[in-house]
């Protein structure tokens, strides 16, 4: 009797330890790949973005710090002037490349999104066009509308630093969406960051564009167009009352239906 039970019960708890070693091996097979989602969303949506971005930030600063040196030694008013007004700029490009890198960091889960090579490709060619402008070959000067340019400029990166600290958590680059924002500049249209980009990009433009920059503009905006609708398509889609925000409010210009 002894022994009979001690064979059975030796079954039993053999029986019981392999149930619970399967259960606990297809627990690990299912925990395993969400680790590992979870760290490439982290990498591409968080980390990698927040080091471009910051690393733009350094180089602002480092324009913004060469701009203070030479207001130290400028020779008349108007020179004055117009390094105050470079000063400005790359100053509010420090706050604004800074003001994204923390967004990255801090945005939220999407919930919603539109792939594809196309939408990708599209969005980061209308989010990073504008930093090519400066370098394209065919720079043609014009000194006499640098200061209109640089006022442009700051007044552009001015509304877009406003759009952004409004934006918060809810920022991204591709077609997704977080949470809805409703109130600061997005109560006055529906784009305002792109709005406020689209006005710094003027600034760059003005005082130095030849046709291959104009060029390149107009392929942007085009690109950034698609992507504005793309946006409202998904937000239309995760956010019902986004249709009647959408017929409240101008998409692009304030005031202007």
């Amino acid at each position: 009797m002894d022994v009979d039970f001690v064979r059975v019960g030796g079954v039993a708890g053999e029986g019981s330890a392999m149930a619970w070693a399967e259960v606990y091996g297809t627990r690990q097979e299912e925990f395993r790949p969400s680790i590992l989602l979870r760290l490439r969303e982290l990498l591409l949506t968080h980390a990698l973005p927040a080091a471009f971005f910051g690393f733009l930030c350094a180089v602002k600063a480092l324009l913004a710090i060469q701009a203070l040196q030479s207001l130290l030694h400028v020779g008349s008013v108007a020179e004055a002037g117009t390094v105050v007004l470079r000063l400005a700029d790359q100053t509010l490009g420090l706050l604004y490349f800074g003001l994204i890198a923390f967004c990255c960091v801090t945005r939220l889960p999407k919930q919603r999104g539109r792939g594809g090579r196309g939408t990708i490709a599209a969005a980061l060619f209308a989010s990073f066009a504008i930093l090519l402008i400066g370098i394209l070959p065919d720079r043609r000067p014009r000194p006499e509308l640098e200061v209109a340019g640089s006022l442009l400029l700051a007044l552009g990166m001015a509304y877009s630093i406003w759009a952004l600290s409004s934006l918060g958590r809810s920022f991204s680059i591709l077609p997704e969406a977080r949470r809805l924002v409703t109130d600061g500049p997005y109560a006055l249209s529906r784009h305002p960051l792109y709005l406020g980009e689209a006005v710094a990009a003027l600034g760059l433009l003005l005082p130095m564009a030849g046709p291959v920059a104009l060029a390149f503009a107009f392929a942007a905006l085009s690109a950034q167009l698609l992507r504005m609708r793309w946006e409202e398509s998904v937000l239309t889609s995760e956010f019902p009352e986004y249709r009647a925000y959408a017929r409240r409010v101008p998409r692009y210009l304030p005031f202007i239906a």
